[in-house]
């Protein structure tokens, strides 16, 4: 049996997955993959519980140490990469874009989800996990609430821009209406992902028709 070291008990974060560019880094990704799609297999097979560091490391057969190098915990394998917090650079395109800032807010995040290359097969696995055990979705719910803030500050930042008489407040209340409504359009988009019929069906064409059927939505004859 593997021997965690104590990096498990400090709680380490877990890595997080940038855009592959070489050689090194796809291979990483790779093994980041491999390692993730374990996990979620055993925890489907055999429940959250049942599922250990040690078990993990058997399936993808890498040793614990190996494993730590990549992650923090059990948890954090199931759970992915946490989100990519904003660029300042993105924040400063976003600001200035001239789009609807529904349909630029999208194509930011867009943007931020494409870069890691999603797995179809690793998301419909970790969502099928998160309707199972709400525990675990509750924790996935937890990581994407700072990011979710700074979202909405910064469309009410370019709200406010765009109108000075609005106040702050009312500027972060249609932020967070416009987060959300563009976060629901990404949860139907990833529906239609992992049912597509196709082996390896094209996100990022997903991607685009989906701000398609927004602006299509939002301003018709537009």
């Amino acid at each position: 049996m593997h021997t965690a070291p104590s990096r498990e008990a400090a709680g380490a974060a877990p890595a997080s997955t940038p855009a592959p560019t070489g050689l090194r880094e796809r291979n990483r990704l790779r093994r980041t993959r491999r390692v993730e799609r374990a996990a979620l297999e055993l925890a489907l097979e055999h429940g959250l519980d049942a599922t250990t560091v040690d078990s993990i490391c058997d399936a993808s057969d890498i040793s614990a140490r190996t494993f730590f190098n990549y992650f923090g915990s059990k948890e954090s394998a199931l759970l992915g990469a946490p989100p990519a917090p904003l660029t300042d650079a993105q924040v400063e395109v976003f600001l200035a874009g001239d789009g609807t800032v529904l349909e630029d807010l999208m194509t930011l995040l867009a943007t931020t989800f494409l870069a890691n290359e999603p797995d179809m097969e690793i998301w419909r696995m970790r969502r099928e996990l998160f309707a199972r055990e709400p525990v675990l979705h509750a924790a996935q719910l937890t990581r994407v609430a700072d990011k979710k803030e700074r979202v909405a500050a910064t469309v009410a930042a370019r709200l406010r821009a765009a109108d000075p008489a609005l106040s702050e407040e009312a500027a972060l209340r249609e932020g967070h209406l416009t987060h959300g409504i563009a976060m629901s359009a990404f949860q139907q988009l990833g529906r239609e992902w992992t049912a597509a019929d196709v082996a390896s069906p094209d996100i990022a064409a997903l991607v685009d028709d989906a701000i398609s059927r927004v602006r299509r939505i939002v301003c018709p004859g537009a």
